[in-house]
């Protein structure tokens, strides 16, 4: 188990107690939206991080959605 933190505006958030595999998907996909672990980042940037992965869970549950459709017409 593992923390990994991120600063917004100054203000250090760490997130305690994390499996190690969790910690390389959240590092990866942070990075991948412009997200820095080592420096301070703006409001603008996180939120824009929360939309990216909030449009992916409702793709996902779309898609859920759609399976269940398809298993129950069967």
């Amino acid at each position: 188990m593992q923390d990994i933190a991120v600063t917004i505006k100054a203000e250090r958030v760490v997130a305690k107690n994390l499996e190690e595999s969790f910690i390389e998907f959240v590092k990866a996909d942070l990075e991948s939206s412009d997200i820095h672990l080592n420096r301070d980042n703006s409001v603008k940037a996180i939120f824009r991080a929360y939309l990216r992965l909030a449009s992916r869970w409702h793709n996902y549950e779309k898609e859920i959605d759609q399976i269940l459709y398809e298993i129950e017409q069967d």
